[in-house]
């Protein structure tokens, strides 16, 4: 396991102020200034709509976002956003305003991710934003980046441990998965794992959660950083999944076993080999296929949708 900082970068964009004045716009402000709670405001709704708009993926990963587009006009490749910060943040005005960040793992494309960084790219970013903002009547986009070092810490060993266990135990209960040794026999392992892709479907949606917030600190720090390479890409390929021609080609009484997809090749050629399965590694399969669930509701939420419904019915 490797001691070496690993260099990341975050690209973030902030939904600015309208062009013309308008008074949602400027109540939302006031109100949020004085500490009113300005969550179902028609200005923030207004805000979340813009975000669902640059982020919305209509379908698998061969249908593009916006945003994606934007990207891959500029990066000149082609870009797959994996997954997407959304927040408020309060600017040097006082305003709140809305904002998306990507980090630089979560950008699939043939250039290299450095360029992320370059203030050419951020120039040539903020420049198609004006022109977004000609036509959308705002001050819709600036760019910005920083970057940090992620090291691995002592600390970030056990709570990668603990959040195994978190998971596995939110999924199939503490008592079940302390048990000396349990054979694929006397388990509903199909079973298990679509509640696992349920857990984490539900996860990706609520972000303040603690698991899906210990996820998202640890994603990209070792040593979870490995773990969570190989979730994203067992994400990507099930996100080009062509959902009806699945439906034509299975059972809906087998559907279940398309939740072994989302444990990854190399946890299923385990499982193939062993007729045991023991604590440990349900802990193990039970998380893997939460996190990748986790990180294909970020990627392609249709999909995941869709494939869900048709393993549980």
């Amino acid at each position: 396991m490797a001691n070496t900082p690993y260099a990341l970068t975050e690209l973030t964009v902030v939904l600015g102020t309208p062009t013309h004045p308008a008074a949602p716009f400027a109540e939302f402000q006031q109100r949020a200034a004085a500490g009113a709670n300005v969550t179902e405001h028609a200005w923030a709704l207004h805000e979340y709509a813009a975000l669902d708009t640059l982020t919305h993926r209509d379908g698998s990963v061969k249908t593009h976002t916006i945003l994606e587009t934007m990207l891959s006009s500029v990066l000149g490749a082609d870009v797959i956003v994996l997954d997407v910060d959304r927040r408020w943040v309060r600017a040097e005005d006082g305003h709140l305003y809305t904002a998306l960040s990507i980090c630089s793992e979560d950008i699939r494309s043939r250039a290299d991710v450095g360029s992320l960084s370059g203030p050419r790219f951020l120039e040539a970013l903020n420049a198609a934003a004006q022109t977004i903002a000609q036509l959308d009547g705002r001050e819709w986009i600036r760019w910005s980046s920083r970057g940090w070092e992620d090291a691995l810490l002592p600390e970030h060993v056990e709570r990668s441990a603990m959040l195994v266990v978190q998971i596995a135990s939110a999924v199939v209960g503490s008592a079940s998965v302390t048990e000396n040794a349990v054979t694929d026999l006397e388990i509903d392992l199909a079973g298990e794992l679509v509640r696992a892709i349920e857990a984490g479907r539900d996860a990706a949606s609520d972000e303040g959660g603690p698991i899906a917030q210990e996820l998202r600190a640890l994603r990209f720090a070792d040593p979870l950083r490995t773990e969570w390479a190989n979730v994203t890409a067992d994400a990507l390929y099930i996100g080009a999944l062509d959902i009806s021609l699945l439906r034509h080609r299975i059972a809906r009484e087998d559907a279940a076993g398309l939740a072994f997809l989302y444990l990854g090749k190399q946890r299923s050629d385990h499982l193939k080999q062993s007729g045991e399965i023991t604590p440990r590694f349900r802990r193990e399969i039970v998380a893997k296929t939460f996190m990748t669930s986790y990180a294909l509701e970020r990627l392609a939420p249709t999909v995941s949708r869709e494939l869900f419904e048709f393993m549980r019915a």
